[in-house]
Order: C-alpha cells, then structure tokens, then sequence
C-alpha cells in the first residue's frame, strides 16, 4: 500500500469524517515537517512507549497508533505493517496533532451551537460515569444482603429508589392524580397514520395550567421538585421513546427519575468528575475538533469560489471522465417464476407490446426501461450487445425471481457537453480543491511543529500484525 485512500482515513480520525475531507498521508518523498529522530541523551530521547513528540507536549504513543490502526478495516487495512505503511501512519498521527494544535493556536471563537455540544458532551459523560457509580454500589449493597443481582433496567430502578428513600421526600397525592389526568388525556396515533402524525403526537406536551407548574410535586429538607421540572425533563426525552403515563404511580415514578438525575449531577460536580482522566481526555478531544472544524471552515471552504471560466477550464482539462460509455437500452422485467417469464419473453419478442408494457409500467411507477454498461453489469452488456437490437434474453435466474429482457437500442460512446455535465464537474473541481487546500494545511501545520520521531520504537512497529 504506496498511499492510503480517503475512505480509509475517514474511518481513522473521526473529525476527517466530520469535515467531510480526507486527509491524505504524505506521499513517498514528501518532507515530514522538520522531522528529526529522537535524541540519544538521557534529555533527547523518547521513551520505547512514544513514536513522536509534536511541539511541546503532544505525542502519537504505541498504543494510541496500535488502536487507530485497528480502526482501519480492509481492504484499507493490509495484512500487516510495512516499514513504508508504518512511517506512512506515524505522519498522518502526526499531522492530525499538528493541525489540531494549529487550530487552538488561532483561538477562534465558538459558537452557541458548539457550546451547546460541548456542555451536552460534558453532562453525558459525566452523567454516564456518576451512575456507572450509583449502579455498582447498588450492586454491592444487594450482594451483601444476600439478594439476586437484577438487569441493568431493574438494577437502576432500585438506585433510583434508594436515593429518593433517602432524602425523606413528601409526594403530593391530589397533585400527582391531576399532572396523571393531564398524561392520559395525551392523543395516541393510530398505527395507520402518517409517520409526520405519530411524530406529532409523541411529541405533544401534556397541558397543565400555569398556576400548578411552580408546586412542588415532591419535597423534603434537601429537595424540592416542580411540575415545571418534570415537564422540562419530559420534553427532552426522546419522544420515541417516551413511556405511556396515566396513573398516579407513574407519575412519581417520573418525578423519582428527575429527582435522581439530579442528585447524580450535583455528586458529579461535587466528585468533580469532569477533571476524571478519561472525560478530561474526551472533552479536550472535543475541544480539539472544534478549533478544527473552525479552522478548516475559514482556511478551506471559505475560500472555494469558482466562476463558470474556471470550471469549463477544470471540464476541458480533464474531459474524458465526462465521456459516456457504449451502452445498451433495454426493455427488462423481473417475476417471480420461470414459466411466467418464459411467458412474458413471448410477448416481449412483440415490438409494439413491449413498448406498451414499458409505456404502462412507466405510468404506475415501475421501470422496466433500462440502460447496461460493461461498467454496470458487464455480463449483461456483453450478451445484450452481441444479441443485438430486437433480440430477447432470458429467463435467467437472479435475486428475487426470473428475468427476461428485450434489447431496444445500442446507444453509442459519446462525449458530455460543458452544459450537461456541470454539476458534475462543479462537484469534481470542489472536491480536488478542497483537497488541494486541506493538504495545504495540514502541510502548513506540520511546518509549523517540531517533531521529533523516536526510530527505534517505529522500527519495533514493521512487520507487526494489525
């Protein structure tokens, strides 16, 4: 494998996959970024556990490139590493490290639409890591009682019922009968409506009056809970996912999940689990994509502009991919058994009646008329264009039945006009200028990096298997 293709390093790094380009790993030849072997010092050198160091702190370690390379499936991925795909690797490591650290250098400015996904990223994890943690002292509790282990569903309905059993908490029976009515009175789609319909209908909010929404559903000496708070929690509940609610019990229920949610973020903060190694890592990995997404935003897609002249340049210059191929049109049906298909290459061998079946077909939606290109289906095309015009095939046996086919016409190779190929050609030119821009970038951002590769540990890598 000389160079790897986009699509395998899409697959490797999420943020080129977010951007929507990818990165291109340097060519046979290509500088990588004033790289200079590791020192032999006792200060110089790399631990065997690092392959590179990027500017002052970033580094591409064993395993962070043993588990990127796993990341990678064939036919991306050869068999094993080569001294050539290993190099190969290590720089494009490297130059995501390098325009990540380019990126923050500019300190540009987030949106709301980043904050927002950022602070959803955070209380994610954070959330996520605080129950892993409520759940596995539940767990331990029920074990040194002697109880059975329940499933995770079950599991966390006892967390949840512990921690509201212990802040002492007082329900509100009228209150809690009025907010059930409310639920009931929900609409439920019908299995036959629109899928718009059952989406609306999910979606709908039970209808309380404003004078309820500051009472406290539940309340105790460290905890209030509001109606306004259980509805704010069950309209950002995936509506799909929502459960039925009629009954008084299931509306403490409900309230019993708000109130734990909220609890785990308070101990959350309280453990400062956001500074936690592994949600630090993810959110400066976050951080990280942010800025580059920024940058790539300002220094490549800000920038592509082109003006008819340039893309009919781009068209003449490489107008043999607008070119059609020889193809063959031909009238073709499917069915389900091979006595109705002899049946119909009968009256297929018809002229008049098969432009009528196609004609009729072409009216309710199916399409029996199609076009064959060795490209497309080059077994096809090469019995269709020996039969010739008026000649019939089948039945032959394919997925989903029996096919039989007449050939209409042989349609010859032919060059695209500028005008019928422009969309084409507009797609084209953005995507190799993008490129073009996108590897300019990248080699901006490994200009602008020391790095230092450590051979030796790189030498352990050749030859190893994936």
């Amino acid at each position: 494998m000389a160079r790897m293709d986009r699509a395998a390093l899409a697959v490797l790094v999420p943020l080129v996959a977010t951007l929507g380009l990818g990165l291109m790993a340097l060519a046979p030849g290509t500088p990588a970024a004033r790289a200079e072997p590791a020192g032999r010092g006792r200060n110089g050198a790399l631990p065997d556990t690092v392959l590179a160091r990027i500017g002052n702190g970033r580094q591409v370690t064993v395993s962070r490139f043993l588990n990127d390379w796993k990341q990678l499936k064939p036919p991306q991925r050869p068999d094993s590493l080569t001294p050539q795909t290993a190099r190969e690797f290590l720089q494009l490591l490297i130059g995501k490290e390098a325009l990540s650290a380019l990126a923050l250098a500019q300190g540009l400015r987030w949106t709301a639409d980043d904050s927002a996904q950022y602070g959803a990223l955070r209380d994610h994890l954070v959330l996520s890591a605080v129950l892993d943690s409520a759940l596995e002292a539940t767990r331990e509790h029920l074990v040194a009682a002697g109880d059975s282990v329940p499933g995770p569903g079950a599991l966390g309905v006892i967390a949840r019922d512990r921690m509201v059993a212990g802040l002492d908490l007082a329900f509100d029976p009228a209150l809690l009968e009025r907010l059930a009515r409310a639920f009931a009175a929900l609409p439920r789609p019908s299995p036959d409506s629109s899928l718009s319909s059952q989406l609306r209908m999910f979606g709908a909010m039970p209808e309380v009056e404003d004078s309820l929404l500051s009472r406290p559903v539940a309340e105790g000496r460290d905890a209030r809970y509001t109606v306004a708070e259980l509805l704010e929690a069950w309209k950002h509940t995936n509506p799909l996912a929502r459960p039925r609610v009629g009954s008084a019990s299931q509306v403490r229920d409900l309230a019993g999940n708000g109130i734990f949610e909220r609890a785990l973020r308070r101990d959350g903060a309280r453990r400062r689990l956001a500074e936690r190694p592994d949600i630090a890592r993810a959110l400066t990995e976050r951080r990280e994509l942010i800025a580059v997404e920024h940058l790539v935003a300002r220094e490549v897609y800000a920038r592509l502009a082109a003006d008819s002249i340039t893309l009919e340049r781009y068209y003449r210059a490489h107008i043999d991919e607008w070119s059609l191929p020889l193809r063959v049109r031909l009238t073709r049906m499917v069915l389900a058994d091979r006595a109705s298909a002899t049946g119909m290459r009968l009256r297929l061998a018809n002229a008049a009646e098969a432009e009528s079946l196609a004609e009729r077909g072409a009216r309710s939606g199916a399409r029996y008329r199609t076009l064959v290109s060795a490209e497309g289906d080059s077994a096809l095309f090469a019995r269709a264009l020996a039969a010739g015009p008026g000649a019939t095939l089948g039945p032959d046996s394919v997925s989903g039945g029996w096919a039989v086919a007449r050939v209409t016409e042989v349609v010859p190779a032919r060059q695209r006009s500028f005008a019928e190929a422009a969309q084409l050609v507009s797609h084209a030119w953005y995507g190799e200028e993008g490129e073009r821009r996108m590897q300019a970038l990248l080699d901006r951002a490994r200009r602008a990096s020391r790095v230092v590769v450590n051979e030796r540990a790189l030498g352990t890598m050749r030859g190893a298997s994936p």
